[in-house]
């Protein structure tokens, strides 16, 4: 019995890291969980406000919304397809009785219309992808937190650069104009 158990958990278990792994490989976006220390910088950089609505595309494990709905009490939406971040997310949710949206969608397919901030950790060509939804989608105002990474063809109002004596990366902040 317990040794069926386990089995069935194991089998469970590889099968949510395959599909992790293949949906990582198929939408060019890697589960890299963003270190609290960067969560919490980048919170103070953002200003958030009460009832703001912020997006994370491509959330992982939702921290960064969690973080900020208790720090700001922001009104919070995340996007992930990978399974095990998913699955970690809506752990979180629970664990920490939180009103964040968790969606299990593609962020190319999300309805961001009324972001007041987006919060992105993804790779450039990504970020390049989305540069046109964000242009055509956004309303005026809209601020755009891109982690480690820029846009192409588009210049960021404000660069922190990396701080390696802090352990933190650089950040580029876009606004819709």
């Amino acid at each position: 019995m317990l040794v069926d158990i386990f089995l069935i958990f194991f089998l469970l278990f590889t099968l949510v890291l395959t599909a992790t792994f293949l949906v990582n490989i198929f939408y060019v976006v890697p589960y890299v969980p963003t270190r609290m220390n960067v969560v919490n910088h980048l919170i103070g950089l953002a200003e958030l406000r009460k009832g703001q609505k912020v997006y994370d595309l491509g959330c992982g494990d939702g921290r960064f919304l969690f973080e900020a709905e208790k720090r700001a009490h922001i009104k919070g939406t995340g996007y992930e397809v990978a399974p095990l971040p998913l699955i970690l997310a809506h752990l979180s949710r629970w664990v920490n009785d939180s009103k964040v949206e968790i969606r299990m969608q593609s962020f190319y397919k999300a309805d961001i219309k009324d972001a007041d901030v987006i919060f992105c950790y993804l790779l450039p060509e990504t970020m390049d992808k989305l540069r046109k939804k964000f242009l055509s989608e956004c309303k005026k105002g809209t601020r755009i937190f891109s982690h480690t990474f820029q846009m192409k063809d588009m210049k960021p109002v404000k660069v922190w650069e990396k701080d390696p004596s802090k352990k933190l990366p650089s950040i580029y902040l876009y606004e819709i104009g």
